[in-house]
């Protein structure tokens, strides 16, 4: 069954050959493997929208992107949930001490957030020169470290206890407001009565 060593196979396997890596057929390693792809280009897609030297027209286009592409991180998180639930045969508890909040899906995602931002350090440390500035990036590095490990040794802990029925958690449904251009012009609506005020 998943665990944190998994995962992390999962994206060492990602960024060492993302092309030539054997797809799986378990359902469950494609969702993660789609959240890592998904979480790397909105990395990607912040870096460009901090370059404003492209032009404010450019960071709103990307802007747009970003949104976009944050639904689809959304509704990964939600599939893995899911997954995750029909794999285990998660039944709904009786008591809400039982219940958490925070899904695994969440706590995945926040796994491969943290393993980006430990890859693009350690890329970093690959080609700075400045001892200090160097300094700087391997405690960075070994913070990153310290937090992705604390995590990943929860999310095991978190997935034995639902694995043998201690707790459980439901499947939270991403609402999103921004994606929905209906709406947009009551967004606006509400943000100059807001002004007026």
């Amino acid at each position: 069954m998943l665990n944190f060593k998994k995962i992390s196979k999962i994206f060492s396997d990602f960024f060492s050959d993302a092309l030539s890596a054997p797809k799986s057929k378990d359902r469950l390693i494609c969702l993660i493997r789609l959240n890592i792809e998904t979480n790397q280009k909105l990395w990607d897609l912040e870096d460009s929208a901090r370059m404003i030297e492209f032009g404010l027209e450019r960071v709103a286009v990307i802007k747009q992107e970003i949104d976009k592409n944050n639904q689809i991180r959304n509704d990964l998180i939600e599939k893995i949930d899911i997954e995750i639930k029909n794999k285990m045969r998660i039944k709904p508890l009786d008591s809400q001490k039982q219940f958490y909040s925070e899904s695994p899906g969440m706590i995945i995602d926040r796994i491969v957030v943290l393993s980006i931002k430990l890859f693009v350090i350690r890329r970093l440390l690959s080609i700075i020169k400045e001892d200090d500035l160097k300094r700087d990036y391997k405690k960075k590095e070994n913070t990153v470290l310290k937090q992705l490990n604390h995590v990943g040794n929860f999310l095991d802990f978190y997935l034995n206890r639902i694995r043998n029925k201690e707790i459980s958690f439901e499947v939270q449904q991403p609402v999103k407001i921004y994606n929905d251009l209906r709406v947009k012009k009551y967004i606006k609506l509400l943000r100059n009565s807001k002004n007026n005020l």
